[in-house]
């Protein structure tokens, strides 16, 4: 951590430095493991609309009261994650799709 870094000791943020590290884990995995280039030219705007997806799902949920703990966050990253890439033809191999269905209903009515 840079010493000149004042915000590196808020709780707050290094559980948001926590949640971005582990969705680009997520991310890398399923790149890695769907044997998708990091140069295919989907993969940028598959990305940008798995975050646009992600966003207005949580803010949809924040809107209805539906809790997201720290599993339930990560399990919305990714079902949103395979939405995006499927849309745009990128095969994702090895994603076990969360079985939640108030996440899932979430995505869907974002997708509307």
């Amino acid at each position: 951590m840079d010493p000149s870094d004042e915000f590196g000791h808020d709780p707050n943020v290094q559980q948001t430095r926590t949640y971005f590290a582990r969705m680009e884990a997520l991310d890398a995995g399923v790149i890695e493991r769907s044997g998708i280039t990091r140069l295919d030219p989907k993969l940028r705007p598959a990305r940008a609309m798995r975050f646009r997806l992600f966003e207005a799902a949580c803010s949809r949920a924040a809107g209805l009261g539906v809790r997201l703990d720290e599993n339930r966050v990560f399990d919305l990253f990714e079902i949103c994650q395979d939405r995006a890439f499927r849309h745009w033809g990128l095969e994702v191999a090895g994603l076990a799709q969360p079985e939640d269905p108030d996440l899932l209903s979430l995505v869907r009515e974002v997708l509307k």
